[in-house]
């Protein structure tokens, strides 16, 4: 496998982690998966959110359970050397999310740095 394939399947894999470890509410999952400074920004409910990673864990942990069916998709990843790009579209809060993770790799290992996210419409 090429260096370039390994890197994706690595992000690909990060990204599914993400989802996993969030809508189980599993602190040292997500813990994994971030790094401590990413912030979690988007719109919820009408209003700007813009949390740190011990507020967006303590939201997990408040709607753990209550997510419906439990499905996501890796829609997209981009590879630019050391940075990467993933978007994961998942059930959440019982709302379909698409969920924009900027990745970097640290000491050999992709870490998300930040997260966008926004509400899609249901249909």
């Amino acid at each position: 496998m090429s260096h370039e394939a390994t890197d994706e399947a690595a992000v690909r894999a990060l990204a599914q982690d993400y989802y996993d470890t969030m809508v189980a509410a599993d602190e040292a999952g997500i813990r994994r998966v971030f790094d401590s400074r990413a912030p979690v920004v988007g719109h919820f409910q009408g209003q700007l959110l813009w949390q740190d990673l011990d507020a967006f864990i303590a939201e997990t942990c408040d709607f753990v359970g209550k997510h419906g069916k439990e499905e996501s998709r890796i829609e997209r990843v981009e590879l630019h050397g050391d940075t990467a790009y993933a978007v994961v579209g998942g059930r959440y809060a019982e709302l379909w999310f698409e969920d924009q993770l900027a990745m970097v790799k640290i000491d050999g290992n992709w870490r998300v740095v930040a997260k966008t996210f926004w509400v899609k419409p249901m249909t």
